[in-house]
């Protein structure tokens, strides 16, 4: 195998011995292993333990740097077929191959993981647009009230997929707050329009349904939605705060 020395530890570390703690010592060896090695590290260790200082580090010097994967020598010959399986919101994870979105997606997730929404959406404004970068961004526009961008975002979207009708409740959520509850509804009615959508996703439009009664002043129906989600799953995430909001029955 007519190698660099450095590639030559690299695989050893990486596909021999799928050693992340050996993988970050052939980087500290080797300079030109660095950038590989940051990945590698990242999906062999950091991002499996949930480490995130570590993940924010290693994904932010890379992108910094404006590295590629796809343009890496040592992952394409040796990992051609990898991937990152990527919650990119609750109840929405996808599987990615290795590019600098990818990179860029990942870095994000591990931004707001930290309570950095601002850098998480610098990184995510600059990625490839598609649905899934969609998808975190309006996450994280929601998260900043941003309600007029999350609108913008989501124009003109339908239910075809989860990501997709996590797009459509996160729309009905801005129409709501801008004051449209009407439209808000209408956006929840192609949401929720296919029941074989996930339990998680269909129970995120209730309690979002519900909120957009009770701004209509219509108790009764809301308190229908949230007793849908209450039958189903009482542990769900936002279900208490949501029947807090109901007036004594």
């Amino acid at each position: 195998m007519f190698a660099p020395k450095w590639e030559k530890a690299l695989h050893r570390a990486a596909i021999q011995q799928r050693d992340a703690n050996a993988v970050r010592a052939v980087a500290n060896e080797h300079a030109e292993a660095r950038q590989s090695a940051a990945l590698l590290e990242t999906l062999m260790g950091a991002l499996p333990v949930n480490d995130v200082a570590r993940v924010r580090q290693l994904l932010g010097w890379l992108w910094d740097g404006g590295y590629d994967p796809a343009a890496d020598v040592f992952m394409t010959r040796y990992l051609p077929g990898a991937g990152l399986a990527l919650e990119v919101a609750p109840g929405i994870t996808v599987e990615l191959p290795l590019t600098r979105d990818a990179v860029g997606l990942a870095l994000a997730e591990a931004h707001q993981s930290a309570g950095d929404v601002v850098a998480a959406c610098d990184v995510v404004e600059q990625v490839t647009p598609s649905t899934v970068a969609a998808v975190s961004l309006a996450e994280l526009y929601a998260e900043q009230g941003r309600w007029q961008e999350v609108i913008a975002l989501t124009d003109g979207v339908t239910n075809e997929d989860e990501a997709t009708m996590f797009l459509l409740v996160q729309r009905a959520a801005a129409l709501r707050q801008t004051g449209s509850p009407g439209a808000a509804r209408e956006a929840l009615k192609e949401a929720l329009r296919l029941r074989s959508r996930p339990a998680e996703l269909r129970h995120r439009a209730l309690i979002e349904r519900a909120y957009t009664y009770l701004a209509e002043n219509k108790r009764a129906m809301a308190r229908k939605d949230l007793e849908k989600v209450l039958a189903e799953n009482s542990t769900y995430p936002g279900l208490a705060e949501a029947m807090a909001e109901l007036p004594p029955s």
